[in-house]
């Protein structure tokens, strides 16, 4: 692999690629949660700009259950704003949406949205279709409330980081066939999308740093232990019986991440469907490449507020 040299310095640097999450995902994924709270913690709370605002709020769902959401906005609006749902990473048993503040705030500053992170139930206390069930009860959450958080209801899109991406993957299949809220467009990073790990990139990068064989094996078999028929027909991408009619997406994949391959056959059904993917491969990446202080995640970083800027013009 020829990883970006800057990126990998500042992988050999970080107390968070010390995690051994191949060996804790599959004995004791909880432990996995208890250590990333305590490099948080570590690390300190993100300064939160005086022109953005940030809280959190609790909201109750059909399903019987309270989802916190977090929200970030700016503090002066003069018009309505694009909403962005955000579904954080994690192989679905880990992460949370402080740990995404970083990447957040600057997009709300520069590009003038509203963000919606949502703090959805993780496996394998909660498996499938728990986060997707939190994910619809956001999403109609943002289109019930979005004139008073500022937002415009005709311009609503998703985005979703790792096994974010694969929950907002579900959630875009799953609002088509239900006729739940108009979602204007997806931003899709680097998601797992196939629990059959067979494909040529997941056997080439099985080690890869951030992302293994080993950790895709545990993740899916925690993420699909729960209900064998609620929406399960909607839990992995590329086993999706419609690809028609879903909203423009961008997909966004790292060269060196085992889940490659399989990302881009989700991209050839949507495409042969009709659809529109807009696909940007980071060469020199590997798996939530832009956690890393390097020019790659820099670069990306300008590239999301170009695209969520572009959301004004729709």
């Amino acid at each position: 692999m020829n990883i970006d040299k800057e990126l990998l310095i500042a992988l050999s640097l970080s107390a968070w690629t010390q995690i051994p999450y191949d060996s804790l995902l599959e004995s004791n994924p909880q432990q996995i949660r208890i250590t990333e709270e305590r490099l948080m913690l570590e690390e300190g709370a993100i300064t939160i700009p005086h022109d953005i605002s940030v809280y959190n709020q609790v909201i109750s769902t059909a399903y019987n259950t309270s989802l916190k959401i977090r929200i970030y906005k700016p503090r002066e609006i003069d018009k309505p704003l694009p909403v962005v749902l955000f579904l954080h990473g994690g192989a679905f048993i880990f992460g949370s949406p402080e740990q995404y503040d970083f990447q957040l705030l600057d997009l709300v500053r520069e590009a003038q949205v509203i963000i919606v992170s949502v703090d959805y139930r993780l496996a394998p206390e909660h498996p499938f279709p728990a986060a997707l069930e939190d994910s619809v009860s956001a999403l109609e959450w943002c289109y019930s409330n979005i004139e008073a958080i500022g937002g415009n209801k005709q311009n609503i899109s998703v985005m979703g980081s790792s096994a974010g991406g694969t929950i907002a993957l579900s959630l875009l299949h799953l609002n088509r066939d239900s006729n739940i809220i108009p979602i204007s467009n997806a931003l899709i990073l680097y998601p797992p999308t196939s629990d059959e790990l067979n494909t040529p990139s997941m056997q080439t990068y099985a080690h890869a740093p951030m992302q293994s064989k080993k950790s895709a094996t545990y993740m899916w078999k925690h993420y699909l232990s729960g209900d064998k028929n609620k929406w399960r027909e909607y839990a992995v991408p590329n086993k999706m019986q419609n690809y028609q009619s879903l909203p423009s997406m961008t997909m966004v994949l790292a060269e060196y991440d085992p889940l490659i391959d399989e990302a881009k056959e989700y991209v050839t059904s949507v495409e042969s469907n009709g659809g529109k993917v807009t696909v940007l491969e980071v060469k020199g990446a590997v798996h939530t490449f832009d956690f890393f202080e390097c020019k790659l995640t820099d670069d990306f970083t300008k590239y999301k507020i170009t695209y969520y800027k572009q959301l004004h013009l729709k």
